[in-house]
């Protein structure tokens, strides 16, 4: 008898530990990535209505996903991790305020955050100001746990000091182990190759390569601390191959380099995965950006590996009735960027300012078609004809139009939509963007420079150029350098003989025109373009070449391309609600470059 009931206690007690060790091995994950300051709904602004569900068709916002966050922390708070994968600031009005308030950092600690990785975009303004807002978010109340493992900081400069400061503080990390219901996850922080490339005011910060820094810290966290899974936030990415039936990328090449990493949640490419990529045994996802969707992970580990892994994106939509704690702390945040900085330019954050009746768009799979580029190097050009500053042509790059221009249900088109077109960079004012700048070159330095746009536009992505001002003919079959026959400027054919040796002005934005001189390394020696002041001087500084709206003034009164935008849909006539109207000239994509036959 002592013997039956021995037995069945032992086959009870067995059950419930494979019981309760299945139920230790389950986690669920939710991430995002590339996020860009997109706290309030995507396209158009003036629709947005988180608290209202059915009634819009915006995309995104954080009082939406605070409340996808929360569910899933209610169902099973011990199973729940939460984490982002680089460029969670930079890309809309609520940036502008991060520095001294570390406002969207903090919120995100709020709704519940608990690792997130670095982005190229976390520098835009420098280290030190990505240190002032960490240390503003701190201050606040905190910011979630951030992991940098690649990072390196200069031991001969001050430049870093701030930022290093917090990493030898503890408050950045290389890596991070967290418990969740049993499970020991390690979970490490990369930033990739070509978005390190794509951080310049990152320095004097650099980034050891990140399969190396990533190989060495995940035969630690398996060898040394034998966590269960090693989760890689890696600010990489991955882009769909030409026939469109797999992956490429860094992400890609990590997982075959790395094994010992289980799961990769990928950022910097913007690119969605509707079902998980997987590299032998490792699993790689990603959202696209700006939380229009929330990546769901449900997994199960047994003996160290993953039995179980099912994905699914979220939509952050207008079926997801919004948080209203933090719609609010979003209202106020609003009212303080209003009377803070917009108040300077004379907008206000609600301002409506034109209408359209069709999208502006850039599109990566067809940037000829794309007609919001044009537009806006139009936009450039008038601007500055408005404020009586010449300028021969403009150039706009695509890498630069952080997004688009959306009809939406009622084509009305507020400051934040416009804003979140040119979002990036700053200037030497408190007016958020990067400032426009003029340069000169020679006719001959045109026809080179225009047969470089041929070879950008040839390659796409983000270093496709728009232009204003001018008509390039072109016999596609020529050799190389050898494609432009004639170039009109502003209607009139330019001599780019040797014996004309006017100089011919170039506005664009400090950022691009920071590329020009780098032409002759970037053509590996082929071309050599010198961008020089107006009376011919080569330039070092590219801040003297910034354009002053009003000498008069002191210091210098920068233009800024969002507020040209804004300033050159005002110029439109007006339709029957009183708002400037688009005009659909502007429904065509990009007609500068023109065939010529044989």
């Amino acid at each position: 008898m002592k013997t039956g009931i021995t037995f069945r206690l032992l086959i009870t007690i067995t059950l419930l530990l494979t019981v309760l060790t299945s139920f230790a091995q389950e986690l669920t994950i939710l991430h995002t990535n590339d996020i860009h300051s997109m706290l309030t709904g995507y396209g158009p602004e003036s629709e947005y209505s988180p608290l209202i569900t059915d009634n819009d068709n915006t995309l995104g916002g954080f009082a939406r996903l605070a409340t996808i966050l929360a569910e899933a922390k209610e169902k099973n708070e011990d199973a729940t991790l939460i984490v982002d994968a680089g460029d969670f600031l930079m890309g809309s009005l609520f940036h502008v305020a991060e520095e001294e308030t570390g406002f969207q950092l903090n919120l995100m600690k709020e709704m519940c955050y608990d690792v997130i990785t670095l982005g190229n975009h976390e520098f835009d303004f420098g280290p030190e100001a990505l240190s002032k807002i960490l240390y503003a978010a701190k201050e606040k109340g905190g910011y979630p746990t951030i992991v940098a493992s690649n990072i390196i900081f200069n031991k001969d400069s001050k430049a870093d000091d701030g930022l290093e400061k917090l990493y030898k503080n503890g408050n950045i990390l290389p890596h991070i182990i967290i418990n969740k219901n049993g499970l020991n996850i390690g979970i490490i922080g990369l930033m990739g190759i070509d978005a390190a490339d794509v951080a310049p005011a990152s320095k004097p910060v650099s980034f050891e390569k990140y399969d190396k820094s990533a190989k060495k810290i995940a035969n630690y966290l398996k060898n040394e601390k034998q966590v269960d899974i090693i989760i890689c936030l890696s600010h990489s990415g991955i882009i769909p191959s030409e026939d469109g039936k797999s992956y490429i990328g860094e992400d890609i090449d990590l997982a075959e380099k790395v094994p010992e990493i289980d799961i990769i949640i990928s950022g910097h490419t913007h690119v969605k995965t509707p079902k998980p990529i997987k590299i032998n045994n490792t699993y790689i996802v990603q959202t696209g950006s700006y939380v229009t969707d929330v990546g769901e992970i449900k997994l199960k580990v047994e003996n160290g590996k993953i039995a179980k892994f099912d994905f699914r994106l979220i939509p952050v939509d207008d079926k997801i009735d919004g948080d209203v704690f933090f719609h609010d702390k979003i209202k106020k945040q609003i009212k303080f960027i209003n009377q803070k900085y917009l108040s300077k330019t004379g907008l206000r954050y609600d301002m409506r300012v034109a209408k359209t009746n069709f999208d502006l768009t850039v599109d990566y799979r067809n940037l000829k078609k794309s007609n919001l580029g044009p537009f806006i190097a139009d936009a450039d050009k008038y601007y500055l004809k408005q404020n009586g500053i010449d300028t021969d042509f403009s150039l706009v790059t695509s890498g630069t139009i952080r997004e688009n221009i959306l009809k939406g249900k009622r084509g009305i088109i507020t400051v934040p939509d416009i804003f979140r077109v040119m979002s990036l960079g700053k200037g030497y004012d408190d007016i958020p963007g990067y400032p426009l700048a003029k340069i000169y070159i020679s006719a001959k330095e045109v026809k080179k420079l225009m047969e470089i746009l041929i070879i950008s536009r040839a390659k796409g992505g983000s270093a496709y150029l728009y232009t204003s001002g001018l008509k390039i003919y072109i016999k596609p079959n020529k050799g190389m350098l050898r494609k432009v026959q004639k170039i009109e400027l502003n209607g009139k054919e330019l001599d780019f003989s040797k014996k004309n040796k006017q100089l011919y002005s170039i506005t664009a934005n400090t950022y691009l025109l920071s590329f020009i001189g780098e032409i002759k390394k970037m053509s590996h020696g082929l071309i050599k373009v010198i961008p020089k002041d107006k009376d011919g001087n080569p330039i070092t500084d590219m801040k003297t070449q910034l354009i002053d709206l009003d000498p008069n003034k002191a210091g210098i009164q920068e233009a800024k391309e969002w507020i040209a935008i804004i300033e050159f849909m005002k110029s439109f006539k007006k339709g029957k609600n009183k708002l400037p109207v688009i005009p659909d000239i502007y429904k065509k994509g990009d007609e500068s470059l023109v065939e010529i036959s044989e």
